[in-house]
């Protein structure tokens, strides 16, 4: 479910005050991370003895946030600190109810803690699946719903999963049953980086922040020398994402996460002044007017490995530009046995790694040699 809908690309900004925190009781490693994150998506409060995650704005349109009160195992619930859920940390057994959810969670050592994710065939790390294989990691799903019998004999520490706001939605249910339900609303950014912070987010209910802080002004830095060497490049690229489904063609929207994506690595997106966050579901006509000159195609579809694969969605497509030049690119150089893409998965976290491979591909004179990890040319 999770995976059907990141293909929507409804990434939308949010716009919220961070928290400073106060002095950290909990450890000295808490007490030197940073108080800022990129964006204000989340953020985390430290009191005495306890430290407070907040997410003010979980979906679009949400007319109330969560907060979450993290204190640590054995100690006391900390008395007159408001909160949706208190969890006692750091957390020992997690369900995922997203595969992005994972590599902040396999990053800082926290792989044994996974014992559910919602769809196993879903799964590209090799070490979750297995876990999964050997029994460790159950499936928390039946028929696209929660498995709320096999969660609650699971008895998990704590479960991470999202919001839409409408009747897409399956937290209430978990909610309802007394499950230790937290709302992740990385999905929100549409800054790559401010993505990637929510390893932190994670990190925290394993006490770990630090690592998890340290690991991303790491990718950070890295991902502004990208940035930075790509802008040197002389010309701007126009480009073409994704491809139709049913007479539809979802592409991003100008203020989007991979319209930003793009930027970064040096490429003319086809509809940056377009302002919208989330994806523009146009006609194939209307798409194909605009793009019929655009030198690469990102993204076309994750089964296309071929250019006829390309050309036998639409036999129009033969007349693209970069369907004659063969600037076809795929995200899916990544995927598992049961078709689980690293793509939505690693990359998510890993946004350094998307951008180079971003780059190499519209500039290769400026990134000689380099090896891709999510994207592959699309060949005959």
């Amino acid at each position: 479910m999770r995976r059907l809908f990141l293909t929507v690309l409804a990434f939308i900004l949010v716009f919220a005050p961070a928290i400073a925190p106060a002095v950290s009781a909990q450890s000295t490693s808490a007490q030197i991370l940073s108080t800022q994150t990129r964006t204000a998506g989340f953020s985390i409060d430290y009191g005495q003895g306890y430290k407070v995650l907040s997410v003010p704005t979980p979906w679009p349109g949400a007319t109330r946030g969560y907060r979450y009160v993290l204190y640590p195992r054995g100690s006391s619930r900390p008395a007159g600190v408001k909160g949706d859920r208190f969890i006692q940390t750091p957390v020992r057994t997690v369900v995922t109810f997203s595969t992005s959810y994972l590599p902040a969670i396999e990053a800082i050592g926290g792989i044994d803690s996974i014992v559910g994710v919602d769809s196993a065939a879903f799964v590209y790390s090799p070490a979750v699946r297995e876990r999964i294989g050997s029994g460790k990691t159950v499936e928390t799903t039946k028929n696209w719903e929660p498995d709320i019998e096999r969660m609650i004999a699971l008895k998990p520490d704590l479960v991470l999963s999202y919001g839409m706001g409408n009747e897409w939605d399956t937290h209430p249910k978990m909610e309802a049953a007394g499950l230790p339900v937290v709302i992740m609303a990385e999905w929100n950014e549409a800054d790559p980086l401010a993505r990637a912070e929510w390893a932190v987010f994670i990190a925290a209910f394993y006490d770990k922040e630090a690592e998890a802080r340290a690991s991303f002004d790491r990718l950070a830095a890295d991902y502004g020398k990208i940035k930075a060497l790509a802008a040197t490049a002389r010309d701007r690229p126009s480009v073409l994402v994704n491809g139709p489904f049913q007479g539809v063609w979802s592409v991003s929207g100008g203020g989007s996460f991979m319209a930003r994506l793009l930027a970064d690595a040096g490429a003319s997106y086809l509809w940056a002044s377009d302002t919208s966050t989330g994806g523009l579901n146009l006609s194939v006509e209307a798409v194909f007017s605009k793009a019929a000159n655009a030198k690469y195609w990102l993204n076309p579809s994750l089964q296309a490995a071929r250019i006829s694969d390309v050309v036998a969605m639409d036999p129009r497509f033969a007349a693209l530009a970069a369907v004659k030049s063969g600037q076809i690119w795929n995200n899916n150089a990544r995927l598992s046995p049961g078709g689980g893409s690293d793509y939505f998965e690693s990359a998510v976290m890993r946004p350094d790694l998307v951008l180079a491979d971003m780059a190499a591909i519209f500039h290769p004179e400026l990134f000689p040699g380099h090896r891709f990890v999510y994207y592959r040319k699309v060949t005959e």
